[in-house]
Protein backbone atom coordinates (compact mmCIF):
# COMPACT_ATOMS: atom_id res chain seq x y z
CA UNK A 1 0.00 0.00 0.00
CA UNK A 2 3.23 2.18 0.69
CA UNK A 3 4.47 1.76 -2.55
CA UNK A 4 1.19 2.47 -4.18
CA UNK A 5 1.12 5.56 -2.40
CA UNK A 6 4.56 6.75 -3.21
CA UNK A 7 3.93 6.06 -6.71
CA UNK A 8 0.73 8.16 -7.07
CA UNK A 9 2.69 10.80 -5.67
CA UNK A 10 5.15 10.78 -7.74
CA UNK A 11 2.89 10.36 -10.85
CA UNK A 12 1.33 14.08 -9.48
CA UNK A 13 4.48 15.19 -9.08
CA UNK A 14 5.71 14.78 -12.41
CA UNK A 15 2.06 16.09 -13.45
CA UNK A 16 3.20 19.12 -11.63
CA UNK A 17 6.06 19.51 -13.47
CA UNK A 18 4.83 18.49 -16.53
CA UNK A 19 2.07 21.23 -16.57
CA UNK A 20 4.25 24.15 -15.25
CA UNK A 21 6.52 23.52 -18.09
CA UNK A 22 4.06 23.47 -21.19
CA UNK A 23 2.01 26.23 -19.67
CA UNK A 24 3.01 29.57 -21.15
CA UNK A 25 5.38 31.51 -19.25
CA UNK A 26 3.83 34.58 -17.09
CA UNK A 27 6.06 37.50 -17.58
CA UNK A 28 5.57 41.31 -15.82
CA UNK A 29 7.04 44.06 -17.74
CA UNK A 30 7.68 47.14 -15.37
CA UNK A 31 8.50 49.94 -17.49
CA UNK A 32 9.64 53.46 -16.09
CA UNK A 33 12.74 54.95 -17.97
CA UNK A 34 11.46 57.79 -19.93
CA UNK A 35 14.99 58.75 -21.22
CA UNK A 36 15.60 55.47 -23.38
CA UNK A 37 11.89 54.57 -24.24
CA UNK A 38 11.28 51.63 -22.54
CA UNK A 39 7.77 51.55 -23.42
CA UNK A 40 8.82 51.30 -27.11
CA UNK A 41 11.95 48.87 -26.12
CA UNK A 42 9.98 46.23 -24.41
CA UNK A 43 6.58 46.68 -27.33
CA UNK A 44 9.47 45.34 -29.49
CA UNK A 45 10.33 42.78 -26.80
CA UNK A 46 7.23 41.77 -26.23
CA UNK A 47 6.40 40.93 -29.82
CA UNK A 48 9.54 38.91 -30.78
CA UNK A 49 8.45 36.60 -26.97
CA UNK A 50 5.24 36.41 -28.44
CA UNK A 51 6.14 35.43 -32.21
CA UNK A 52 8.57 32.94 -30.83
CA UNK A 53 7.72 31.52 -27.53
CA UNK A 54 4.63 30.58 -25.38
CA UNK A 55 4.38 33.42 -22.87
CA UNK A 56 1.95 35.42 -20.98
CA UNK A 57 2.84 39.25 -20.72
CA UNK A 58 1.54 41.76 -18.37
CA UNK A 59 2.79 45.18 -19.34
CA UNK A 60 2.92 47.71 -16.74
CA UNK A 61 3.76 51.50 -18.02
CA UNK A 62 4.48 54.20 -15.76
CA UNK A 63 2.37 57.36 -16.39
CA UNK A 64 4.74 60.18 -14.47
CA UNK A 65 7.58 59.61 -11.90
CA UNK A 66 5.93 58.62 -8.92
CA UNK A 67 2.65 57.05 -10.73
CA UNK A 68 2.75 53.52 -11.92
CA UNK A 69 -0.51 51.34 -12.01
CA UNK A 70 -1.30 47.67 -11.59
CA UNK A 71 2.12 46.43 -9.53
CA UNK A 72 -0.34 43.69 -8.08
CA UNK A 73 0.90 41.55 -11.14
CA UNK A 74 3.85 40.89 -9.70
CA UNK A 75 2.40 38.64 -7.40
CA UNK A 76 1.24 36.14 -10.09
CA UNK A 77 3.69 36.41 -12.46
CA UNK A 78 6.48 33.57 -12.97
CA UNK A 79 9.28 35.99 -13.96
CA UNK A 80 9.46 39.98 -13.41
CA UNK A 81 10.97 42.14 -16.01
CA UNK A 82 12.35 45.68 -14.66
CA UNK A 83 12.94 48.97 -17.01
CA UNK A 84 12.51 51.73 -15.10
CA UNK A 85 15.02 55.38 -14.31
CA UNK A 86 15.03 56.94 -11.06
CA UNK A 87 10.88 57.13 -10.59
CA UNK A 88 9.63 58.56 -7.32
CA UNK A 89 7.59 55.83 -6.18
CA UNK A 90 6.93 55.46 -2.30
CA UNK A 91 4.28 54.32 -0.10
CA UNK A 92 2.78 51.19 -0.85
CA UNK A 93 3.79 50.97 -4.51
CA UNK A 94 7.34 50.80 -3.64
CA UNK A 95 7.00 48.26 -1.03
CA UNK A 96 5.67 45.91 -3.59
CA UNK A 97 8.50 46.46 -5.16
CA UNK A 98 10.74 45.70 -2.52
CA UNK A 99 8.26 42.67 -1.37
CA UNK A 100 8.74 41.42 -4.90
CA UNK A 101 12.66 41.37 -5.20
CA UNK A 102 12.74 40.71 -1.28
CA UNK A 103 10.97 37.29 -1.78
CA UNK A 104 13.53 35.21 -3.78
CA UNK A 105 11.65 35.25 -7.32
CA UNK A 106 13.80 35.37 -10.35
CA UNK A 107 13.82 38.63 -12.29
CA UNK A 108 15.49 40.27 -14.89
CA UNK A 109 16.78 44.17 -14.86
CA UNK A 110 17.84 45.99 -18.09
CA UNK A 111 19.76 49.14 -18.52
CA UNK A 112 19.01 52.24 -16.06
CA UNK A 113 17.12 49.71 -13.58
CA UNK A 114 20.41 49.66 -11.53
CA UNK A 115 19.31 53.09 -10.45
CA UNK A 116 15.48 52.46 -11.52
CA UNK A 117 13.61 53.75 -7.97
CA UNK A 118 15.30 56.83 -6.58
CA UNK A 119 14.10 55.44 -3.33
CA UNK A 120 15.18 52.43 -3.46
CA UNK A 121 19.11 52.88 -4.97
CA UNK A 122 20.65 50.40 -2.19
CA UNK A 123 18.78 47.67 -4.56
CA UNK A 124 21.90 47.85 -7.25
CA UNK A 125 24.27 46.94 -4.58
CA UNK A 126 22.55 44.75 -2.44
CA UNK A 127 20.22 43.04 -4.97
CA UNK A 128 22.00 43.29 -8.50
CA UNK A 129 25.94 42.59 -6.98
CA UNK A 130 26.47 46.20 -9.28
CA UNK A 131 28.33 49.00 -8.69
CA UNK A 132 26.85 52.08 -10.85
CA UNK A 133 28.68 55.31 -10.93
CA UNK A 134 27.59 56.87 -13.81
CA UNK A 135 28.69 56.24 -17.71
CA UNK A 136 31.33 57.50 -20.30
CA UNK A 137 30.50 59.71 -23.15
CA UNK A 138 27.88 59.78 -24.78
CA UNK A 139 29.10 58.97 -28.58
CA UNK A 140 31.39 55.87 -29.25
CA UNK A 141 29.76 52.47 -30.22
CA UNK A 142 30.26 50.29 -27.29
CA UNK A 143 32.11 46.36 -28.44
CA UNK A 144 30.69 43.74 -26.59
CA UNK A 145 33.05 40.37 -25.72
CA UNK A 146 31.53 37.29 -24.25
CA UNK A 147 33.33 36.07 -21.52
CA UNK A 148 35.03 32.33 -21.65
CA UNK A 149 33.84 30.83 -19.14
CA UNK A 150 29.96 32.33 -19.88
CA UNK A 151 30.22 31.22 -23.44
CA UNK A 152 28.01 27.65 -22.93
CA UNK A 153 25.64 29.80 -20.34
CA UNK A 154 21.98 29.33 -21.62
CA UNK A 155 21.34 33.10 -21.93
CA UNK A 156 23.85 33.36 -24.31
CA UNK A 157 22.14 30.51 -26.70
CA UNK A 158 21.80 31.68 -30.49
CA UNK A 159 23.07 35.32 -29.50
CA UNK A 160 25.20 36.54 -31.99
CA UNK A 161 27.93 39.11 -31.86
CA UNK A 162 26.33 42.49 -30.36
CA UNK A 163 27.13 46.21 -30.69
CA UNK A 164 25.51 49.17 -29.32
CA UNK A 165 25.44 53.02 -29.88
CA UNK A 166 24.67 53.82 -25.95
CA UNK A 167 26.93 55.02 -23.43
CA UNK A 168 28.60 52.46 -21.70
CA UNK A 169 27.76 52.40 -17.56
CA UNK A 170 30.76 52.06 -15.25
CA UNK A 171 30.00 49.00 -13.16
CA UNK A 172 33.24 47.73 -11.93
CA UNK A 173 33.48 46.19 -9.23
CA UNK A 174 30.87 43.72 -9.26
CA UNK A 175 30.20 41.68 -5.75
CA UNK A 176 32.13 38.42 -5.59
CA UNK A 177 29.06 35.91 -6.21
CA UNK A 178 28.50 37.34 -9.35
CA UNK A 179 29.03 36.05 -12.64
CA UNK A 180 29.94 38.68 -15.64
CA UNK A 181 28.70 36.96 -19.14
CA UNK A 182 29.40 40.18 -20.98
CA UNK A 183 31.80 42.85 -21.13
CA UNK A 184 31.80 46.09 -22.66
CA UNK A 185 34.09 48.95 -24.15
CA UNK A 186 34.54 52.42 -25.97
CA UNK A 187 37.69 53.80 -27.41
CA UNK A 188 37.44 56.16 -24.32
CA UNK A 189 37.08 54.30 -21.86
CA UNK A 190 39.99 52.80 -20.58
CA UNK A 191 39.63 49.30 -20.63
CA UNK A 192 36.51 46.91 -20.63
CA UNK A 193 33.25 47.08 -17.75
CA UNK A 194 30.78 44.44 -16.95
CA UNK A 195 27.77 44.55 -19.32
CA UNK A 196 26.01 41.70 -18.33
CA UNK A 197 25.87 39.65 -15.59
CA UNK A 198 23.89 36.75 -13.49
CA UNK A 199 23.49 36.43 -9.63
CA UNK A 200 21.31 34.67 -6.70
CA UNK A 201 19.26 36.68 -4.50
CA UNK A 202 17.90 35.18 -1.60
CA UNK A 203 17.56 32.14 -3.81
CA UNK A 204 16.24 33.94 -6.81
CA UNK A 205 18.28 33.99 -10.35
CA UNK A 206 18.88 37.41 -11.55
CA UNK A 207 20.04 38.41 -14.67
CA UNK A 208 20.99 42.03 -15.48
CA UNK A 209 22.74 43.92 -18.48
CA UNK A 210 23.30 47.78 -18.72
CA UNK A 211 22.11 47.23 -22.74
CA UNK A 212 18.99 48.08 -23.88
CA UNK A 213 18.55 51.17 -25.96
CA UNK A 214 15.57 51.18 -28.45
CA UNK A 215 18.48 50.60 -31.06
CA UNK A 216 19.75 47.33 -29.33
CA UNK A 217 16.18 45.92 -29.68
CA UNK A 218 15.67 46.33 -33.00
CA UNK A 219 18.53 43.77 -33.16
CA UNK A 220 17.50 39.66 -33.05
CA UNK A 221 20.35 39.29 -31.08
CA UNK A 222 19.55 41.55 -28.38
CA UNK A 223 16.08 40.56 -28.42
CA UNK A 224 17.14 36.99 -27.93
CA UNK A 225 19.33 37.50 -25.19
CA UNK A 226 16.56 38.80 -22.99
CA UNK A 227 14.45 36.29 -24.05
CA UNK A 228 16.79 33.46 -22.85
CA UNK A 229 17.32 35.62 -19.22
CA UNK A 230 13.71 35.37 -18.92
CA UNK A 231 13.47 31.99 -19.06
CA UNK A 232 16.77 30.93 -17.57
CA UNK A 233 15.77 32.82 -14.30
CA UNK A 234 12.85 31.43 -14.28
CA UNK A 235 14.47 27.77 -14.46
CA UNK A 236 12.17 27.05 -17.37
CA UNK A 237 13.21 25.22 -20.79
CA UNK A 238 12.34 28.11 -23.68
CA UNK A 239 10.50 25.74 -25.62
CA UNK A 240 11.13 27.85 -28.44
CA UNK A 241 9.43 27.97 -31.93
CA UNK A 242 11.15 26.91 -34.66
CA UNK A 243 11.72 29.62 -37.03
CA UNK A 244 9.59 29.74 -40.26
CA UNK A 245 10.68 28.16 -43.10
CA UNK A 246 12.52 29.74 -46.08
CA UNK A 247 10.62 30.28 -48.73
CA UNK A 248 12.23 29.57 -52.11
CA UNK A 249 13.80 32.80 -54.12
CA UNK A 250 11.69 33.24 -57.20
CA UNK A 251 13.59 33.93 -59.81
CA UNK A 252 12.93 35.91 -63.12
CA UNK A 253 13.67 36.02 -66.32
CA UNK A 254 14.87 38.85 -68.39
CA UNK A 255 17.40 41.35 -70.42
CA UNK A 256 18.96 44.80 -69.71
CA UNK A 257 21.46 47.10 -71.37
CA UNK A 258 23.35 49.31 -69.36
CA UNK A 259 26.33 51.17 -70.76
CA UNK A 260 29.12 50.93 -69.06
CA UNK A 261 32.69 52.54 -68.64
CA UNK A 262 36.19 51.14 -68.73
CA UNK A 263 39.84 52.23 -69.24
CA UNK A 264 42.15 50.70 -71.87
CA UNK A 265 45.99 51.33 -72.44
CA UNK A 266 47.50 52.06 -75.30
CA UNK A 267 50.61 53.33 -76.54
CA UNK A 268 50.25 56.87 -75.41
CA UNK A 269 48.60 56.30 -72.12
CA UNK A 270 45.29 55.27 -70.54
CA UNK A 271 41.66 56.20 -72.52
CA UNK A 272 38.51 55.90 -71.49
CA UNK A 273 35.68 53.58 -73.70
CA UNK A 274 32.41 52.73 -73.36
CA UNK A 275 30.19 49.88 -74.35
CA UNK A 276 27.12 48.58 -73.46
CA UNK A 277 26.48 45.49 -72.39
CA UNK A 278 23.67 43.39 -72.19
CA UNK A 279 22.82 41.66 -68.34
CA UNK A 280 20.46 38.55 -67.65
CA UNK A 281 18.56 39.75 -64.46
CA UNK A 282 18.46 36.05 -63.39
CA UNK A 283 22.19 36.13 -63.80
CA UNK A 284 23.07 39.32 -62.16
CA UNK A 285 23.42 40.37 -58.48
CA UNK A 286 23.09 44.14 -56.83
CA UNK A 287 25.75 43.80 -53.65
CA UNK A 288 25.75 46.43 -50.93
CA UNK A 289 29.02 46.96 -49.08
CA UNK A 290 29.48 48.21 -45.58
CA UNK A 291 26.92 51.16 -46.02
CA UNK A 292 26.75 50.95 -42.12
CA UNK A 293 24.82 53.31 -39.86
CA UNK A 294 27.17 54.20 -38.21
CA UNK A 295 31.51 55.38 -38.85
CA UNK A 296 34.13 56.06 -36.78
CA UNK A 297 34.74 59.19 -39.66
CA UNK A 298 32.00 61.65 -38.63
CA UNK A 299 32.55 62.85 -42.37
CA UNK A 300 32.43 59.31 -43.85
CA UNK A 301 28.98 58.74 -41.73
CA UNK A 302 27.78 61.74 -43.48
CA UNK A 303 28.58 60.86 -46.60
CA UNK A 304 26.80 57.31 -46.40
CA UNK A 305 23.53 58.97 -44.85
CA UNK A 306 23.39 61.08 -48.33
CA UNK A 307 23.60 57.83 -50.40
CA UNK A 308 21.52 55.47 -48.59
CA UNK A 309 18.06 56.65 -49.96
CA UNK A 310 19.29 56.82 -53.56
CA UNK A 311 20.85 53.62 -52.70
CA UNK A 312 17.59 51.96 -51.98
CA UNK A 313 15.71 53.86 -54.84
CA UNK A 314 18.15 51.52 -57.37
CA UNK A 315 17.69 48.30 -54.94
CA UNK A 316 13.82 48.22 -54.81
CA UNK A 317 13.67 48.60 -58.33
CA UNK A 318 16.54 46.17 -59.01
CA UNK A 319 14.17 43.58 -56.70
CA UNK A 320 11.21 44.47 -58.34
CA UNK A 321 12.95 43.16 -61.56
CA UNK A 322 13.96 39.81 -60.03
CA UNK A 323 17.57 40.70 -59.23
CA UNK A 324 19.14 39.34 -56.37
CA UNK A 325 20.01 41.73 -53.60
CA UNK A 326 23.35 40.70 -51.44
CA UNK A 327 23.49 42.89 -48.03
CA UNK A 328 27.05 42.62 -47.16
CA UNK A 329 27.07 44.98 -44.26
CA UNK A 330 30.31 43.41 -42.28
CA UNK A 331 31.22 43.06 -38.73
CA UNK A 332 27.38 43.64 -38.05
CA UNK A 333 24.98 39.99 -38.55
CA UNK A 334 24.58 39.45 -34.90
CA UNK A 335 22.33 42.52 -35.46
CA UNK A 336 20.34 39.97 -38.08
CA UNK A 337 21.55 36.25 -36.87
CA UNK A 338 17.30 35.47 -37.17
CA UNK A 339 16.37 37.26 -40.31
CA UNK A 340 15.19 35.66 -43.18
CA UNK A 341 17.61 36.69 -45.32
CA UNK A 342 20.64 35.90 -43.20
CA UNK A 343 19.16 32.35 -42.81
CA UNK A 344 18.49 31.93 -46.66
CA UNK A 345 22.14 32.11 -47.51
CA UNK A 346 23.37 30.03 -44.63
CA UNK A 347 21.23 26.80 -46.48
CA UNK A 348 22.96 27.31 -49.12
CA UNK A 349 26.14 24.09 -49.91
CA UNK A 350 29.68 25.33 -49.70
CA UNK A 351 31.37 25.69 -53.52
CA UNK A 352 34.92 25.49 -53.52
CA UNK A 353 36.57 28.46 -55.42
CA UNK A 354 39.11 28.61 -57.31
CA UNK A 355 41.07 31.50 -59.07
CA UNK A 356 40.42 31.90 -62.61
CA UNK A 357 41.39 35.35 -63.04
CA UNK A 358 44.65 37.54 -62.09
CA UNK A 359 45.83 40.84 -62.17
CA UNK A 360 49.59 40.58 -61.20
CA UNK A 361 50.26 44.50 -62.18
CA UNK A 362 48.29 46.27 -60.40
CA UNK A 363 49.93 49.63 -59.17
CA UNK A 364 49.48 50.98 -55.94
CA UNK A 365 46.63 53.18 -54.95
CA UNK A 366 46.51 56.86 -56.81
CA UNK A 367 45.67 58.26 -52.90
CA UNK A 368 47.52 57.85 -49.69
CA UNK A 369 44.81 56.61 -47.34
CA UNK A 370 47.94 55.49 -44.74
CA UNK A 371 46.35 57.97 -42.26
CA UNK A 372 42.88 56.98 -42.71
CA UNK A 373 41.31 58.47 -44.91
CA UNK A 374 39.20 60.73 -42.67
CA UNK A 375 39.80 65.07 -42.28
CA UNK A 376 37.71 65.09 -39.12
CA UNK A 377 38.11 62.31 -36.76
CA UNK A 378 41.68 60.63 -35.51
CA UNK A 379 40.47 58.04 -33.06
CA UNK A 380 39.62 54.76 -35.50
CA UNK A 381 37.47 52.14 -34.00
CA UNK A 382 34.82 49.67 -35.16
CA UNK A 383 31.48 51.84 -35.01
CA UNK A 384 28.87 50.16 -37.15
CA UNK A 385 26.12 48.51 -35.59
CA UNK A 386 23.79 47.64 -38.82
CA UNK A 387 23.46 48.82 -41.81
CA UNK A 388 21.73 51.84 -42.80
CA UNK A 389 18.42 51.55 -41.63
CA UNK A 390 17.17 53.92 -44.54
CA UNK A 391 17.96 50.60 -46.84
CA UNK A 392 14.75 47.63 -46.66
CA UNK A 393 16.43 44.32 -46.35
CA UNK A 394 13.46 42.12 -47.60
CA UNK A 395 13.40 37.90 -46.94
CA UNK A 396 13.82 37.24 -50.49
CA UNK A 397 17.53 38.88 -50.31
CA UNK A 398 20.69 37.44 -48.53
CA UNK A 399 23.01 38.97 -46.01
CA UNK A 400 26.50 38.33 -45.51
CA UNK A 401 30.16 39.09 -44.60
CA UNK A 402 32.08 36.29 -46.08
CA UNK A 403 33.05 36.22 -49.32
CA UNK A 404 33.12 32.73 -49.66
CA UNK A 405 29.30 32.47 -48.31
CA UNK A 406 28.33 34.88 -51.12
CA UNK A 407 30.02 32.85 -54.01
CA UNK A 408 28.64 29.53 -52.92
CA UNK A 409 25.12 31.52 -53.11
CA UNK A 410 25.83 33.17 -56.14
CA UNK A 411 27.30 29.96 -57.97
CA UNK A 412 24.51 28.08 -56.89
CA UNK A 413 21.79 30.40 -58.34
CA UNK A 414 24.06 30.73 -61.49
CA UNK A 415 24.85 34.41 -61.18
CA UNK A 416 28.07 35.49 -62.54
CA UNK A 417 27.41 39.06 -62.69
CA UNK A 418 27.87 41.50 -59.17
CA UNK A 419 27.19 45.02 -59.65
CA UNK A 420 28.32 46.78 -56.41
CA UNK A 421 27.38 49.67 -54.59
CA UNK A 422 28.52 51.63 -51.36
CA UNK A 423 31.48 52.07 -49.69
CA UNK A 424 34.73 52.54 -49.49
CA UNK A 425 35.96 52.17 -52.78
CA UNK A 426 39.46 52.19 -52.03
CA UNK A 427 39.05 49.48 -49.14
CA UNK A 428 36.36 47.68 -48.82
CA UNK A 429 34.84 47.92 -52.21
CA UNK A 430 38.21 46.16 -53.32
CA UNK A 431 39.46 44.86 -50.43
CA UNK A 432 36.74 42.55 -48.15
CA UNK A 433 36.47 38.55 -49.20
CA UNK A 434 33.29 39.73 -51.23
CA UNK A 435 34.96 42.70 -52.76
CA UNK A 436 35.69 42.99 -56.78
CA UNK A 437 39.27 42.07 -56.42
CA UNK A 438 38.28 38.60 -54.95
CA UNK A 439 34.99 38.14 -56.80
CA UNK A 440 36.88 38.96 -59.83
CA UNK A 441 39.69 36.47 -59.35
CA UNK A 442 37.05 33.53 -58.84
CA UNK A 443 35.36 34.54 -61.96
CA UNK A 444 32.82 36.99 -61.38
CA UNK A 445 31.87 39.43 -63.73
CA UNK A 446 32.01 42.80 -61.83
CA UNK A 447 30.55 46.57 -62.17
CA UNK A 448 30.81 49.69 -59.66
CA UNK A 449 27.90 51.86 -60.01
CA UNK A 450 30.22 55.32 -59.75
CA UNK A 451 28.09 57.64 -58.57
CA UNK A 452 26.75 55.46 -55.08
CA UNK A 453 30.21 54.76 -53.77
CA UNK A 454 32.72 56.94 -51.90
CA UNK A 455 36.37 56.94 -50.65
CA UNK A 456 38.19 57.18 -47.26
CA UNK A 457 40.20 60.17 -48.50
CA UNK A 458 41.98 62.93 -47.17
CA UNK A 459 42.62 65.85 -49.19
CA UNK A 460 45.64 66.99 -47.04
CA UNK A 461 47.13 63.67 -48.02
CA UNK A 462 49.10 62.90 -51.70
CA UNK A 463 48.07 63.62 -54.08
CA UNK A 464 46.44 66.66 -52.67
CA UNK A 465 43.04 66.91 -54.57
CA UNK A 466 39.51 67.15 -53.55
CA UNK A 467 37.69 64.10 -51.52
CA UNK A 468 35.74 63.60 -54.88
CA UNK A 469 38.31 64.11 -56.95
CA UNK A 470 40.03 61.27 -55.25
CA UNK A 471 37.24 59.03 -55.49
CA UNK A 472 37.25 59.56 -59.20
CA UNK A 473 41.09 59.05 -59.02
CA UNK A 474 40.32 55.09 -57.33
CA UNK A 475 37.09 54.43 -59.75
CA UNK A 476 39.53 54.96 -62.54
CA UNK A 477 42.25 52.93 -61.36
CA UNK A 478 38.87 50.00 -60.93
CA UNK A 479 38.25 50.81 -63.99
CA UNK A 480 41.79 49.63 -65.56
CA UNK A 481 42.54 47.24 -63.47
CA UNK A 482 39.60 45.41 -62.09
CA UNK A 483 35.70 46.11 -63.55
CA UNK A 484 33.99 48.45 -65.34
CA UNK A 485 31.74 51.47 -64.01
CA UNK A 486 28.07 52.31 -64.57
CA UNK A 487 25.55 55.00 -63.37
CA UNK A 488 23.20 54.33 -61.40
CA UNK A 489 20.50 56.32 -63.61
CA UNK A 490 21.53 54.36 -66.40
CA UNK A 491 21.11 50.96 -64.34
CA UNK A 492 17.55 52.69 -63.31
CA UNK A 493 16.88 53.58 -66.91
CA UNK A 494 17.60 49.77 -68.52
CA UNK A 495 15.30 48.15 -65.17
CA UNK A 496 12.34 50.21 -65.76
CA UNK A 497 12.71 49.95 -69.54
CA UNK A 498 12.96 46.24 -69.48
CA UNK A 499 10.34 44.42 -71.48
Amino acid sequence: MRGVCIGMLLMVWCGVIGASETQPLRITFVSGSFEYDSDACLELLEAYLHDHYEVEVAFLKATDWDVLPGLEALDDCDVALFYTRRLTLDGEDLEKVRAYKESGRPFVALKTASHGFQRYLQFDAEVLGGNYRGHFGHGPTKEVGVMPAAREHPALKGVGPIRSRYSLYRTKPLADDTETLMIGRTPFSEGWQPVTWTRKYKGGRIFYTSLGGLRDFEGDSFKRLVANALFWAAEREPNRRPLPEITPWERRTGAITVPLRSREQTDDGWHETGLNRELRIENTALLLCDMWDKHWCTFASDRVAEMAPRINEVVSEARAAGMLIVHAPSDTLGFYVEHPARRRIQKVSAVEPREVRTVEDEPPLPIDDSDGGCPDDETQYSAWTRQHPAIEIHDTDVISDNGHEVYSYLRHHDIDTVIYMGVHTNMCILGRSFAIRQMTRWGMDCILIRDLTDSMYNPAMPPHVSHDEGTELVVQHIEKYWAPTALSEDLLTAIKDKP
